[in-house]
C-alpha cells in the first residue's frame, strides 16, 4: 500500500478501491511521511474512538493532522474531561430525542412549502434548493440565530470546505469564507448577549454556561458556535442527496418507501452508512497505546479514521456495498462513537426523515438529472455538491 496518499487524483477518483485493499492488507497503514496511521476497519475504528488515550487537542482533520495547518479552535471536539465532559452536558438538552419531535412541526412545514415551490418548475437541485436550506435553518433555529441570514450563512459553510485541483488542502477562499463566518458569529454572540435574559436558546445557554467558577471566553464562544453552524448545516444535505440518489438507481425501494413512509426511518439511516460523505477524521496519541488489537502507537503519533471505509467493512456488515433500506444496521459511524458521538443525531435523523417523507409524498417518480450532478473531489468529502431532479 506505499501508493496510498490521501491527497492523490487516484484517491478522489475511487476512495474505495483503496479502503478495499486497506482492510485486507494494512487495516492499520502507518504512513511515514505523515507519521500517522490510517484505520479502515470498523471494529479498529470503534475502539480508537473510544480509546482515551487519544485527544483532539492537535487537531481532527486532515488539514491539522497531515498538512499541518496551526489549529485554532477551542471547541468543544477539542476539548478533554472534565471540560468537556460539562461543556457537552450543559448544551444536551437541544439536542435530545424530545428537542427533535419539537422540531419536527417546523421542519414539515418549512420543507413542505420549499417543495410547494418547487413543483411548479417541475425541477430541483436536491442540495441548494431543499437540504442545504432546511438543514440551515433548523441548526439557526436551535442556536437563536436569525433564519433571514440562514442561506448565506450556509453559502459560507459550504466555502470553507472549497478546494481546487493541484492545492493539498483548503484554498483562499476557504479560508476567507472562514474568517468571514467566524466575524459575523462573533457580532451575533454579542447581540445576543446585549439582550441577556434567560439562555432560551443555544447561543445564550453558551453565555451562561460556567464551570469551576470560569465562563467561556469570546474565543470559546465563537469556536463553539461555528462547530455547531458547521455540522449542523454541511452534513445532512450530502447524506440527504445520497440518499435520493440511490432510491432512484433502486426505484423498487423508492417505491416501498412512497407506500409506506414508516421506512423512511431505515431508509435514512442506510443513506447514513451507505453516503457517508465524511471520509476521515482523526486524533494523536498524549501517551503511548497500542490499535488494531497491538500496533504499538507512540505519544504524539497521529492516526486517522476512515469513516467511509469502516461503514462499508465485510466484517460488520453482509454485502456492504449493497444498498438495503431494510438493512437496519446495529451499529454505523457515520455519528462516530464514544464522547464525541455527534450531539446532533437525533435531529439529523428526524430532519432526514421529514425530507423523505415530504418529497416522496410529492414526487415519488422523480429523475435525477445524472449530467448535471456535481460530484465533490475532496480528501475530506465525498458525496454530491449538486444533485438536480426533475418530476
Amino acid at each position: 500500500m506505499d501508493d496510498f496518499d490521501p491527497f492523490s487524483e487516484a484517491y478522489f477518483d475511487d476512495p474505495f478501491s483503496f479502503y478495499r485493499r486497506l482492510r485486507d492488507e494494512a487495516p492499520g497503514l502507518y504512513v511515514p511521511r505523515y507519521d500517522c496511521f490510517f484505520l479502515s476497519r470498523f471494529e479498529d475504528v470503534w475502539d480508537a474512538v473510544s480509546n482515551p488515550a487519544f485527544s483532539h487537542g492537535k487537531g481532527t482533520t486532515s488539514m491539522e493532522l497531515l498538512l499541518g495547518a496551526p489549529r485554532h479552535s477551542t471547541a468543544l471536539s477539542s476539548m478533554l474531561p472534565p471540560g468537556h465532559t460539562a461543556l457537552r452536558k450543559s448544551i444536551a438538552d437541544a439536542f435530545t430525542p424530545s428537542a427533535a419531535r419539537r422540531l419536527e412541526a417546523p421542519t414539515r412545514e418549512l420543507v413542505s412549502d420549499f417543495l410547494d415551490g418547487a413543483l411548479a418548475t417541475g425541477k430541483l437541485d436536491v442540495i441548494s434548493d431543499l437540504a442545504l436550506r432546511i438543514s440551515a435553518r433548523v441548526a439557526f433555529l436551535i442556536l437563536g440565530l436569525p433564519l433571514e441570514d440562514a442561506d448565506v450563512v450556509a453559502g459560507r459553510v459550504n466555502d470553507t470546505f472549497h478546494r481546487s485541483e493541484g492545492v493539498r488542502g483548503n484554498t483562499e477562499r476557504a479560508a476567507e469564507a472562514s474568517q468571514v463566518l467566524h466575524a459575523y458569529l462573533a457580532e451575533k454572540i454579542e447581540e445576543r448577549r446585549a439582550r441577556s435574559g434567560e439562555p432560551d436558546d443555544l447561543i445564550g445557554a453558551l453565555l451562561h454556561y460556567e464551570h469551576e467558577g470560569q465562563r467561556l471566553s469570546d474565543e470559546q464562544l465563537v469556536s463553539n458556535v461555528f462547530l455547531l453552524v458547521v455540522g449542523g448545516t454541511e452534513t445532512l444535505p450530502k447524506v440527504f442527496s445520497g440518499l435520493l440518489y440511490q432510491l432512484w438507481k433502486h426505484p423498487e425501494q423508492r417505491a416501498e418507501v412512497a407506500r409506506d413512509p414508516r421506512l423512511a426511518k431505515d431508509a435514512f439511516w442506510e443513506g447514513l452508512r451507505y453516503e457517508m460523505p465524511t471520509l476521515m477524521l482523526g486524533a494523536a496519541a498524549e501517551e503511548d497505546t497500542e490499535i488494531c488489537g497491538g500496533t504499538p502507537v507512540r505519544r504524539g503519533q497521529k492516526l486517522m479514521h476512515l469513516w467511509v471505509s469502516a461503514n462499508r467493512d465485510e466484517r460488520e456488515f453482509e454485502e456492504p456495498d449493497r444498498f438495503d433500506i431494510h438493512r437496519r444496521a446495529e451499529r454505523i459511524l457515520s455519528f462516530n462513537h464514544g464522547r464525541h458521538r455527534c450531539l446532533g443525531a437525533h435531529i439529523a435523523q428526524m430532519e432526514g426523515r421529514v425530507l423523505l417523507e415530504e418529497l416522496l409524498a410529492r414526487i415519488p417518480d422523480y429523475e435525477v438529472i445524472e449530467g448535471e450532478a456535481v460530484r465533490i473531489r475532496s480528501e475530506f468529502f465525498r458525496g454530491f455538491s449538486r444533485l438536480p431532479i426533475r418530476f
